[in-house]
């Protein structure tokens, strides 16, 4: 299955201190591998497919909508926005793995990425707790189907993002 990117043109770089002028196939695996690999399982299979159908068809409404702009599209733009820091500036070519720089640039040390990538992930976190807050009391009926197999007694907490447990959707 193919995945939509929950996210609109420019939306990510607007968002964040990730820069206009950074090249979208750097950017589009980020966000695809933040959605299968972390929100997939926090809303669950069900309720996921639901909100990438409806986004891809402009059909978001209600509390789709709510949860999406409220809740999701936060959660995306922080979450892949972690990802990409923590590899953003290399590029594994036919010559090797090599860190991009300019002439006009300086490089930051790995503690200052660490830094950009703990506010990113902080953000990500305090969006996904209220997601979690709100969620069973808006009734959406796709999260009840996917309580049993998603849920977030499925769920660990590891260095401040929350994983499935193996065997999860």
């Amino acid at each position: 299955m193919e995945t939509v990117i929950l996210l609109k043109n420019n939306e990510l770089v607007k968002s964040t201190i990730i820069s206009g002028n950074i090249d979208l196939d750097k950017l589009v695996p980020a966000a695809i591998a933040y959605q299968n690999t972390y929100l997939k399982p926090i809303l669950g299979k069900t309720l996921y497919i639901k909100i990438s159908n409806d986004f891809k068809n402009g059909t978001l409404t209600g509390l789709y909508l709510e949860m999406y702009e409220d809740y999701i599209k936060p959660m995306v733009i922080y979450g892949s926005t972690a990802l990409y820091l923590e590899s953003g500036a290399y590029m594994v070519a036919n010559s090797g793995i090599t860190k991009l720089n300019t002439d006009t640039a300086q490089s930051v040390t790995k503690e200052e990425v660490d830094y950009l990538v703990n506010a990113a992930q902080k953000l990500h976190n305090a969006y996904e707790r209220e997601l979690l807050k709100w969620i069973p009391s808006a009734s959406i009926p796709e999260y009840s189907a996917a309580g049993s197999s998603c849920g977030s007694g499925n769920r660990i907490n590891v260095g401040g993002w929350s994983l499935r447990k193996r065997g999860g959707c």
